[in-house]
């Protein structure tokens, strides 16, 4: 790869939105996070996908401290229901746009409660972040979601280590065009990221 490529890189890595002390919702950096903000930070990343991140993140806020009452045990109160009588509220939460998103939450939701007592921190807490994304996954949350949240926890200090951002096509498109000049593949930009 060659200098001005590099260099380009690194400032966006350098500068990817740590300086926001919101940045990541609930969770602040290098401030351990309680069983409440842990888990409302997993239900927004839960929700961030075919969504914008701000409605996504909204949502999540919505949900869980108005109408669920902002519990510490969050996906406890999510599964208290059963899965046909979480779908019938969709269109009365508005929580995800496609019914299966929000269907999607009930069913993570029952593994976070049945695998992690409900508490999302002990999904990363004490582990590496090839564990972290092989838990995520193993929850089905999703490669690029997995890889989100984990680029999340180092951000925040959570978890150590290099990371690995999600490569979607806003990304491919905006380091291929700052560097040169097109769109970058998922090969390209993997190449960027790992300087």
């Amino acid at each position: 790869m060659d200098k001005k490529a590099q260099a380009v890189a690194q400032v966006i890595l350098k500068n990817r939105g740590g300086e926001d002390p919101d940045f990541w919702g609930w969770l602040k950096p290098n401030q351990p996070a309680s069983m409440k903000d842990a888990n409302k930070f997993l239900l927004a990343s839960i929700l961030d996908f075919q969504i914008p991140a701000e409605t996504a993140w909204q949502n999540a806020r919505r949900v869980s401290e108005s109408i669920l009452g902002d519990p510490d045990r969050l996906w406890h109160e999510v599964t208290r229901i059963s899965l046909s009588e979480w779908t019938s509220k969709w269109k009365g939460y508005s929580l995800h746009r496609f019914p299966k998103g929000h269907e999607r939450v009930w069913t993570i939701g029952k593994r976070i409660v049945e695998q992690y007592d409900g508490d999302a921190r002990k999904i990363w807490s004490n582990q590496s972040i090839d564990a972290t994304l092989y838990r995520l996954n193993d929850l089905r949350v999703g490669d690029q979601i997995s890889r989100m949240v984990v680029g999340a926890l180092i951000d925040i200090g959570q978890l150590t280590g290099k990371g690995d951002v999600k490569v979607d096509v806003h990304v491919r498109r905006v380091l291929g065009r700052a560097v040169q000049g097109r769109e970058f593949s998922s090969q390209e930009t993997g190449r960027v990221i790992d300087l």
